[in-house]
């Protein structure tokens, strides 16, 4: 993700604040081509208070006799025991609702319906305060299946596991085999579920999050600065704790810490030298002792996913890759040994995994894709031999789990559609041409190089059918609600299969118990 060191939700930057004393590599020039980006209110009229007669009309009193006085004590007391009678069959209250024939409730309809409202009560207060206030709370009581989600999935699948190996003897299960047994045994919205990375306001378990991960089971979550998720070190442990505690499947608690200008936890663990730094000294043992520090910063707090390091190579002086320093350097053969001596570093430990971006390659871009789509006009020999040639050497040396592409227009590729949505870049380039087999993730969603196009339920399927598996940008119950049903729409309409979404989530899974997040069931 391009790195909006204070960017707020929705893709939308906001000024960054440069870290003192960081050198600027010299870069070479090449060229870049910017795209051209691509409601009435009605109110209700006014109304004044109705007219009220206040006339007072005086009331003059006159003399009875004493047989008419008796007469009216006699109606009084039959009208009284009338009245009684009446109220014990059918009360007129203004507490209850009118039926639809403009009577009222009767205590046999209320003898029905309050055992409902008592159940219903019931669950909300199982639910907790925070979830069933969420978006989605009342739906999940009613049984919604957008939001379906089998808390005990995992333990019910390894419960069935250990029953069958204690009956067979000798048997043990692979990874892919278990795999595939949560995967046979998830619907459609838990599969649909993990395939979102989202990302929330605020440094508190609060309802939005806690309808996301606990109703949606999303698969990953993002960890952002500017969104108010890091005030200090108990707090940020604390919450991602809460979270994990609350999934069904554990999450991949992902976090831009690149260094420089793009270091989230800079306040709580001190600045760390930016790419530009490390790839100055041309040392690969400074590089992978700089992925190590991450690694170790980033599991203190529960984090397992960096979404670094930048494998951009920098061949525009005015990109903002090259002015926020974000990349290794100008040459692919510099940039590829030390960005594979960070990412050495980052997995040593086999509990966090790196992400290379920003596929197919910012280097040569002036253009922000949070603002407008990029359009880059170099030639495929050209991509092949500069952008493209330090993701075709890490896949090759066996080092990369997950890869994101970000939104650009390749006229030697697909002129006619950004990157994240073109299967012809991602199927035909990074899964055919260089045998990426793992985890293939889009940058946020909410970009304007995406939303000029279409909106995001739209593009959350589009960028399934081209290939990727976790998609990023929701940024709250109601977007992850809006992009589940924009995918099974697609499902429905042949856009995309039922392969796709298992093919995308086996990868996810494969992934999470590479990282120790799932284990295989003991004997």
């Amino acid at each position: 993700m391009p790195h909006m060191n204070s960017r707020p939700l929705e893709g939308q930057p906001s000024h960054k604040h440069a870290p003192p004393g960081i050198p600027v590599p010299t870069r070479n020039n090449a060229s870049s081509q910017m795209r051209p980006a691509f409601q009435a209110s009605a109110q209700p009229p006014a109304t004044g208070p109705d007219e009220i007669d206040t006339h007072v009309y005086p009331v003059v009193p006159r003399p009875a006799s004493p047989g008419a006085l008796s007469r009216f004590k006699d109606k009084v007391a039959a009208a009284q025991h009338k009245t009684r009678l009446a109220t014990l069959e059918t009360i007129k209250t203004p507490s209850l609702p009118s039926s639809p024939s403009g009577g009222t409730f009767s205590w046999r309809k209320v003898a029905i319906l309050l055992p409902l409202l008592l159940i219903v009560l019931f669950h909300a207060l199982s639910l907790g305060g925070a979830q069933f206030a969420g978006p989605q709370g009342w739906a999940s009581l009613l049984g919604d299946p957008v939001s379906a989600n089998n808390p005990d999935l995992l333990h019910t699948i390894n419960k069935q596991l250990q029953t069958n190996q204690k009956n067979q003897q000798h048997v043990s299960i692979t990874p892919q085999q278990y795999i595939d047994t949560i995967l046979h045994n998830m619907t459609i919205e838990q599969k649909i579920g993990q395939m979102m990375l989202v990302q929330f306001t605020g440094a508190t378990y609060a309802s939005d999050i806690s309808t996301m991960v606990s109703q949606y089971g999303v698969g990953a979550v993002l960890i952002f600065y500017a969104n108010g998720n890091i005030i200090d070190k108990g707090q940020l442990k604390g919450l991602i704790q809460q979270m994990q505690s609350n999934s069904t499947i554990p999450m991949a608690v992902s976090i831009d810490q690149e260094g420089g200008y793009v270091d989230r936890l800079a306040q709580l663990d001190g600045m760390r030298p930016s790419a530009a730094t490390i790839g100055a000294s041309n040392d690969p043992a400074k590089a992978k002792a700089a992925g190590q520090q991450d690694a170790q910063d980033l599991l203190s707090y529960g984090i397992n996913m960096n979404l670094a390091p930048v494998v951009d190579v920098d061949t525009l002086p005015y990109s903002e890759m090259h002015t926020d320093q974000r990349t290794f350097g100008t040459t692919p053969e510099q940039v590829t040994q030390m960005a594979g001596a960070y990412l050495d570093g980052l997995q040593a430990g086999g509990k966090v995994v790196g992400t290379l971006k920003h596929f197919p390659g910012l280097g040569r871009s002036a253009t922000d894709p949070h603002f407008a789509i990029p359009q880059i006009t170099a030639s495929k020999s050209e991509l092949e031999q500069v952008d493209w040639a330090p993701y075709r050497a890490l896949i090759k040396q066996n080092k990369v789990q997950s890869i994101m592409v970000t939104h650009e227009i390749l006229d030697a590729i697909d002129p006619t559609q950004p990157s994240t949505l073109s299967p012809k870049v991602i199927k035909n380039i990074l899964r055919d041409e260089f045998g990426f087999k793992g985890v293939i993730m889009t940058d946020s969603l909410t970009m304007k190089g995406i939303t000029n196009y279409v909106s995001q339920s739209q593009a959350a399927a589009l960028a399934i059918a081209a290939g990727c598996d976790l998609l990023m940008g929701a940024s709250s119950a109601s977007q992850v609600t809006s992009m589940i049903e924009g995918i099974k729409q697609a499902l429905h309409d042949g856009t995309i299969t039922q392969q796709h979404i298992d093919d995308s989530v086996r990868r996810i899974l494969l992934m999470k118990y590479q990282m120790g997040l799932l284990a295989l069931p003991k004997n």
